[in-house]
Formats: structure tokens, C-alpha cells, sequence
């Protein structure tokens, strides 16, 4: 039985709700949990025909997934980091796609060093995803996690590149150096350029918007007129989202309400979080039919030795330039190590470690041209596609399921530098509102003397909790409540077992018919909000 597209989404929709509720009970990082059970539903023979074809891949997923990533990203952090974010997103991708290029056909008979460099560039980028989604960013040290994220957010853009000029050579049979740099500097200088750009008129015609639902919808239409319109001028459309996102991330506190950034927020969640399992269940699907595809011409042992080879070069290269740009850059640069001293061995190590690859290593792969211009096959179309998909697999599935337990044998020090920031912003933004109580009251005596002492006592009783510094256990796993001060969890529990009363009578109220149900639901939206204010709404 054979199932329409519409049928077929719908059933990984669901597969997905299915795989979601069980890793969440045996506590497995979903991006490992959606790729295993993506193989599983490739598997089912009435899903095998369901794809999305491979030039639409990166122009639906990756232009919102780019933009989230950004728009969260600390602008401060990536300044401070760009160097390694440098080394890592472009010197990083271009020395594995190298070291892949004539590492292959040395091991693979026939394959050229062009045909090696597109599979190169197809598995240099690690995903934006992957690593930030399965670590636990409360035991890793704010640095890595900064520097993980910048990363992952600009060496698509490098990879794609090298992607399309080797891809170019292959087809065509000619490459120009010369040509390719300067191509590479158009498009990371427009894209750029352009994002920027793009965001910094979005943020101007925003303030004219004035309708929530129009002004959550146009935050979508974004990326995608990023990425379409930069693409469309042979520029980085991936560069161009990052800049756009950053650009709004920067702005946005000041031009976006809290009414509207409540529901942005709900609304993002949930597309983010679909378009993120969906691809990984996506590059999951594919892997049955690729493997069925080269059973004939190629026995399984041969396959998994040639990918477990290139799994490890790819995770030796980048542990290696890792250490070598750590310490051997800072060993022949004496005011790079002054103003910047050696970074722990355990940093380097974890930074070297995640290096996985997602959704740009799938959409590359299964976009590879079916025939070059001579009309013959596109040389290994196939053999590249396996092994793209099994470097996907390893990293995410071996490197993610080893990575919890390795950043705990790690001993990673408990990073403070975000709770005592967290402590000092709130602080200071408590003690300026109770200065500005009191100059009201100065101003107008003739104030509501029981709204003041009301919203006094609020802010009163928040500095008091905040205490004389974060107070948080030596470990995170120790407390339950997010690291809260006695106080604000005795506070926090109180609120919640109120607000969970006053829940109960206005829904029994409900049931009991003496209010209607648009009452009931007005009610329960003040009684959530202020539920999520202080800690769980579950």
C-alpha cells in the first residue's frame, strides 16, 4: 500500500510525537532519537517513496533554523570568539575538504581528486544543530558553548562553496583557482552586506506593522527574503540570514513589545522544534534506500569500512586543528597568549569532539547532479550520498550518545560567569525600579499610597531574595528548582500551589455552568501567565 505525500507527512508527524514521548522517557538527546527513528520509518516500504526534494531542502529548513540560531546568539560573545569562530568555520572546512580530496582516491580506485573534493565539502560543515542540542550547556563552559554556536552559524557558508566549485569541476571538467577566490569573497562580502542590511530596514518598517499576527508572520517571511534575494544575486544566503538575524537579535529588545514577544516566542518554539525533528528523521528516511541501492554494486563490509575510515579522519582532522590552533598559534604568538592565555586541555577536547553533521551534509548529498555534461553519470553519485549519510549517522548517534559521558569524565568546573551575570543584571535592574518608586512618590505625594507599598514590596522582597550573590549549589544536579535561592523557592512554591487553587475553582466554575467558557479562558490565560512567571506551568 502505497501512501499519498500528505499521508505520508502526517505519519512522520506522528512518528515523530511517538519518538519525542520515548526518548524523553529513556533521556536520549531527540536529534539521536529522530535520526534512529527516521531509519526505522525508511524502512516501512509505503514511506520509502516520500522526499522532499533535495534543491527545496536547504530553502525551507535551513533560512528559520539559521535565523533562531542568530537571533539568540550573543552578539558580545561572537565578537570576543571571532577568531576562533574564524579558524573553526572557515580554515577548519577548507582543510578538511582537503585532507578528504586526496586522502580518498588513494583509498577508493577511480575516484578523482575532484569527485573527493565534493564529498570533502559535503561532510566539512558540522550541523548548527546536532551539538548545541544535545550538550548540556549548564556544565559547559560558556566559552566552548559560544564558540560552538558561532561556528556552526558561518562555515556552511564555507562549505556550500567549496561545494559548488567542486561540484562545478566535476560536471564541467575545468576549475579556476582564481575564479573561486574571488567568487568566495563576493559572496561572504554581499551576503554579509545584504543581511545586514535586510535587517536593519525589517527592524525600521516593523515599528509600522502594529498587528501581532502580521508581525509574527513577517518574522518567518524574513530568512526566507534573505536568503532567496541573496541567493538570487549568486551571493551567501546562509551568511546573509546569520547577519539579518543578528542585526534583529541586537534591535529587538528595544522595537519589539513584550505582547509581542510572548507569543513570537511559543509560535518559534514549535516551528523550530518541527523543522529540527523533521530533518532528522528526513536524513534517517534516507538511509534504507541508499543502502539498498548499493548492495548490488558494493558488498556491506567494503561500505562500512570505507565510512568508519572517513568518520575517523573527519573526527582526527578536526581533533588535531583544534589542538594546533589552541596552543600552537598561541605558542608562536606571544601577545595572542598574554591578552589571551592557554585554554584548558578539556575545552579543546570537547570543542573537538562535537563536530557533527546534519541537515547541509543530507541537502549537498542528495543534491549532487544525477549526470555532468558529457551525459555520463555523476562519478560515485551514489557511493558519496552512503557515505555522507554515514558520517551524519556516526557523529550524531556515536559522538552525541559518548558526549553526556564524556563531558562528565571531563570534570568540567561548574561555569558561574552566566549566574553571576544573570544575579548582577537583575539586581541592578531592581534597585534603579525601587529608585524610581521612590522619586515617583517625591514627585507625586498624592499617589495611591496602597498601589505604591503593593509594588514596593514586590521589588523589596525580590532584592532580598537575590541575596548577596548567585547562592547557587556547587553542582546543578542538585537542585531541583533551577538553582533558586531558598527564599525565591519557598516563594516560587507558595505562588504555585495558589495559582493551582485558584485554577480549580474557576474550572469547576466552569463545569458547574455558572461562567461560560470565553470567561473560564480569559482567566486561565492571567493565572498561566503569572504561573510561568514564577517556574513550571506543567
Amino acid at each position: 500500500m502505497q501512501f499519498a505525500a500528505v499521508q505520508c507527512f502526517l505519519i512522520i508527524l506522528l512518528g515523530m510525537c511517538l519518538i519525542a514521548t520515548v526518548a524523553n522517557r529513556m533521556k536520549l538527546a531527540q536529534p539521536i532519537a529522530f535520526l534512529i527513528g527516521g531509519i526505522g520509518l525508511g524502512s516501512i516500504p509505503a514511506l520509502q517513496a516520500f522526499s522532499v526534494p533535495p534543491e527545496y531542502m536547504l530553502m525551507i529548513f535551513l533560512p528559520p533554523l539559521l535565523m533562531e540560531a542568530a537571533y539568540f546568539t550573543s552578539f558580545r560573545d561572537f565578537r570576543a570568539n571571532l577568531r576562533p569562530i574564524v579558524q573553526l568555520a572557515l580554515g577548519l572546512v577548507v582543510f578538511t575538504s582537503c585532507v578528504v580530496a586526496f586522502l580518498m582516491p588513494k583509498l577508493i580506485p577511480g575516484m578523482g581528486i575532484a569527485t573527493a573534493f565534493v564529498l570533502g565539502a559535503i561532510i566539512s560543515p558540522p550541523d548548527a544543530v546536532a551539538a548545541t542540542s544535545i550538550i548540556d550547556k549548564s556544565r559547559v563552559p560558556k566559552r566552548v558553548v559560544s564558540i560552538l554556536e558561532g561556528e556552526s552559524l558561518v562555515n556552511d557558508a564555507t562549505g556550500l562553496v567549496i561545494y559548488q566549485f567542486a561540484v562545478a569541476a566535476v560536471v564541467l571538467g575545468i576549475f579556476s583557482w582564481t575564479d573561486a577566490t574571488l567568487q568566495f569573497g563576493w559572496m561572504v562580502a554581499v551576503g554579509i552586506l545584504l543581511g545586514l542590511v535586510i535587517g536593519y530596514i525589517y527592524m525600521y518598517l516593523f515599528r509600522h506593522i502594529k498587528h501581532q499576527p502580521t508581525e509574527i508572520l513577517s518574522t518567518f517571511l524574513l530568512p526566507y527574503g534573505s536568503y532567496i534575494l541573496t541567493e538570487s544575486l549568486h551571493a551567501s544566503g546562509v551568511l546573509a540570514v546569520v547577519a539579518t538575524g543578528l542585526m534583529v537579535g541586537w534591535r529587538a529588545p528595544t522595537v519589539f513589545s513584550p505582547g509581542f514577544r510572548i507569543p513570537a516566542a511559543s509560535v518559534w518554539q514549535m516551528v523550530s522544534y518541527t523543522f529540527n525533528g523533521f530533518v532528522f528523521v528526513m536524513i534517517g528516511m534516507q538511509f534504507p534506500g541508499i543502502v539498498k541501492n548499493l548492495s548490488t554494486q558494493y558488498s556491506m563490509k567494503i561500505l562500512i569500512e570505507y565510512s568508519l575510515i572517513l568518520w575517523l579522519v573527519a573526527v582526527s582532522i578536526r581533533m588535531v586543528y583544534v589542538y594546533v590552533t589552541a596552543y600552537g598559534v598561541r605558542f608562536v604568538m606571544p601577545r595572542l597568549r598574554a591578552r589571551d592565555p592557554y585554554p584548558a586541555w578539556q575545552n579543546v577536547f570537547l570543542i573537538g569532539w562535537t563536530g557533527m553533521r546534519g541537515v547541509v551534509s543530507l541537502a549537498t548529498a542528495l543534491a549532487l547532479p544525477v549526470t555532468i555534461a558529457n551525459g555520463q553519470e555523476f562519478p560515485y553519485r551514489d557511493f558519496i550520498i552512503f557515505l555522507s549519510l554515514m558520517v551524519i549517522l556516526l557523529t550524531i548517534v556515536v559522538q552525541g550518545l559518548l558526549l553526556p559521558w564524556i563531558v562528565h569524565k571531563l570534570t568540567l568546573s561548574y561555569d558561574y560567569t552566566l549566574l553571576f551575570e544573570d544575579w548582577s543584571a537583575r539586581v541592578a535592574a531592581t534597585k534603579e525600579a525601587l529608585k524610581h518608586l521612590d522619586k515617583t512618590l517625591t514627585v507625586c505625594p498624592d499617589i495611591y499610597r496602597s498601589a505604591y507599598e503593593r509594588v514596593r514590596s514586590f521589588y523589596v522582597d525580590r532584592l532580598a531574595a537575590l541575596g548577596d550573590g548567585p547562592n547557587t549549589p556547587l553542582e546543578p544536579s542538585e537542585s531541583n528548582s533551577g538553582n533558586l535561592h531558598p527564599i525565591a523557592e519557598a516563594e516560587q512554591t507558595l505562588w504555585q500551589e495558589v495559582l493551582t487553587v485558584e485554577r480549580n475553582v474557576v474550572i469547576n466554575l466552569r463545569k458547574a455552568f455558572k461562567i461560560g467558557d470565553d470567561n473560564m479562558h480569559d482567566i486561565l490565560r492571567e493565572i498561566d501567565l503569572l504561573s510561568a512567571r514564577f517556574g513550571s506551568t506543567r
